[in-house]
C-alpha cells in the first residue's frame, strides 16, 4: 500500500509543477506586430492597386478606424470613393466591417454596405489565417499605427 502512495504522490508532484509550467510557457507565446500608416500608404497594393480603374488610394488611420480613399475611373464616370472600416476580434480572428461609404459624397445604402461586408468577410479571415498563424489577442488602432497582438501556435 505504501508503495502505492509514493507512486500516487510522485505522479501529483508532477503534474503539480506541469500546470504552472504550462501556464509560463503559454505567456510568453504572444507576439506583438506595428504597421504605421506610412509602411501602409508604401505598401505595393496600395501604390499599385491591382484593378486599372482604382487610383490615388490613401489609407488614413483614425482612432479605432480604417479610413481607405480612392479614385474609381470608368469610361463613362469617375467616383472618389471614401470608406471606413471598424475591426473587431471574433474567435480570436480579426473581423473587418465596413461601416460607411460614400460616392462622389453621396452614402451607399445600408444594403450595400451589408453585401460589401459578406463579400469580404470570408476572404479576409482566409487571407489572416495563412498569413497570421495563432489567436488574436487585441487590435488598437491610433492615428498613427495599427498594432496587433496575438498568440502564436
Amino acid at each position: 500500500m505504501s508503495k502505492v502512495i509514493r507512486i500516487l504522490f510522485v505522479v501529483m508532484l508532477f503534474a503539480g509543477l506541469a500546470l504552472p509550467l504550462a501556464t509560463v510557457g503559454a505567456q510568453g507565446n504572444s507576439r506583438t506586430r506595428v504597421t504605421t500608416e506610412a509602411q501602409i500608404n508604401e505598401a505595393y497594393r496600395v501604390t499599385n492597386p491591382s484593378r486599372r480603374a482604382i487610383s490615388n488610394v490613401y489609407v488614413d488611420l483614425q482612432p479605432g478606424q480604417v479610413v481607405i480613399t480612392s479614385t474609381h475611373t470608368y469610361p463613362n464616370a469617375s467616383y472618389d470613393v471614401v470608406s471606413v472600416f471598424a475591426p473587431t476580434i471574433t474567435n480570436g480572428r480579426i473581423v473587418w466591417q465596413m461601416s460607411s461609404i460614400t460616392a462622389n459624397g453621396q452614402p451607399a445604402s445600408q444594403e450595400l454596405i451589408d453585401q460589401v461586408n459578406t463579400s469580404i468577410l470570408t476572404s479576409w479571415r482566409n487571407y489572416w489565417r495563412l498569413q497570421n498563424p495563432g489567436r488574436t489577442q487585441s487590435i488598437v488602432i491610433t492615428d498613427n499605427d495599427i498594432t496587433v497582438t496575438r498568440a502564436g501556435r
